[in-house]
């Protein structure tokens, strides 16, 4: 399929890993149910990217919606699957 839904992933610089493993869990339940639609990335919160979304320290970006610096895996999920119905592909 060549329209893939992006899936960007802001992480902060300099900063442990192990403080955004819950992040990176929530990103990642919602992200592996479409793995096969999704074009997920990840950018450091200092990259172009980050500042064409106004990102400041973390955050996630759905097609071109920006969902903030701590969304839930059901508010990933919703984005997701919008952007997937807009590609008139139905989500089960």
């Amino acid at each position: 399929m060549s329209d893939l839904i992006p899936v960007m992933v802001f992480m902060p610089v300099g900063v442990c890993g192990c403080s955004q493993t819950g992040f990176l869990g929530r990103i990642y339940d919602a992200v592996k149910k479409y793995r096969e639609l999704v074009d997920y990335r990840e950018y450091s919160a200092e990259s172009e990217q980050a500042k064409q979304f106004r990102v400041g320290y973390r955050g996630v970006v759905v097609g071109s919606h920006s969902l903030g610096a701590n969304p839930s895996t059901a508010a990933i999920e919703a984005a997701i699957v919008r952007e997937i119905e807009k590609l008139g592909i139905k989500v089960a």
